[in-house]
């Protein structure tokens, strides 16, 4: 059967609008199935909730080692796999630090040093299907990459039966096969200063792009703001945006954020990464940052 026409369903999830794009004649099943499981992504996987399953089974444990079920084992040690490609500079346990930020009223260098001892790789461990935090105050927030693992997910259920499939969930951004006339997906990346408007566009064929920023959205300290993107070093200065085109959006949406913060970093040749200084202009080598 020729599909003639993509079929686009949106919803919001996650905090940020969601939107798959179809080629396929169950296509309004498929977007139900994405829409059912990115939910159920969101209420497993939230920092905030008294009730997900990271608060209650994870963060609030009683012991080390905790038991986790097969879905949590293989997004932690992808996770952990990441991590450790980007130096530890992307850490899930930042949420060691907004624990702290909800209960005290600390200054920025405060809240840190508190934290320090109980956050990075050396904080948590996988072994077979245990979890192992090294110390009870260590917090994991997966708000850094559970949309990721959304669009990733959603991908996998759209393959089952399309031709095509763009999904994007709020700029993370994963494509497979193509559009209905044979030619590739095109993503548009978004102008730092005007969120309205697109700075440059790539074309995806079995890709993932994700576009990490700090223009958007800050966290309150008692003596300053800082990025949303939490790191004791702060987000660099002279890059207010980081896309990257990798394999998967749990990748690639890492590396980007990794890169906002040290974008000097080693990545594999085959990751692909655009960086955006103030004035908008767009690098793909870090010659342009001052020492």
């Amino acid at each position: 059967m020729t599909i003639k026409q993509s079929y686009v369903h949106r919803f919001m999830a996650m905090t940020v609008p969601c939107e798959a794009t179809l080629i396929a004649s169950e296509a309004a099943e498929l977007a139900r199935d994405i829409e059912t499981n990115t939910r159920r992504l969101e209420e497993k996987f939230n920092f905030y909730s008294d009730t997900s399953m990271l608060t209650k089974t994870i963060n609030q444990r009683s012991g080390k080692r905790v038991v986790i079920d097969t879905e949590t084992l293989d997004i932690l040690t992808k996770v952990r796999e990441y991590s450790i490609a980007t130096q530890g500079i992307f850490d899930i346990t930042v949420g060691t630090v907004k624990t702290l930020l909800q209960s005290n009223a600390k200054t920025r260098e405060q809240v840190y040093q508190d934290a320090a001892p109980y956050m990075g790789l050396a904080a948590w461990d996988i072994e077979d299907n245990i979890l192992i935090m090294h110390f009870p105050i260590t917090q994991l927030d997966l708000g850094g990459v559970i949309k990721e693992v959304a669009v990733d997910q959603a991908l996998a259920i759209a393959e089952q039966a399309s031709s095509g499939a763009l999904i994007n969930f709020g700029g993370d951004v994963r494509a497979s096969g193509c559009k209905v006339d044979g030619s590739d997906f095109v993503v548009a990346v978004v102008n730092p200063h005007e969120q309205t408007q697109a700075l440059f566009a790539l074309p995806l064929r079995n890709q993932a792009l994700t576009t990490s920023a700090h223009y958007a959205r800050r966290q309150q300290f008692s003596d300053q703001e800082s990025s949303h993107i939490l790191a004791s070093q702060d987000t660099h200065q002279q890059v207010i945006s980081v896309t990257v085109v990798a394999d998967s959006a749990l990748q690639a949406g890492i590396i980007s954020t990794a890169l906002t913060i040290n974008p000097r970093l080693t990545v594999p040749e085959e990751i692909g990464f655009a960086l955006v200084d103030e004035q908008l202009n767009v690098h793909q080598n870090t010659d342009f940052l001052l020492s």
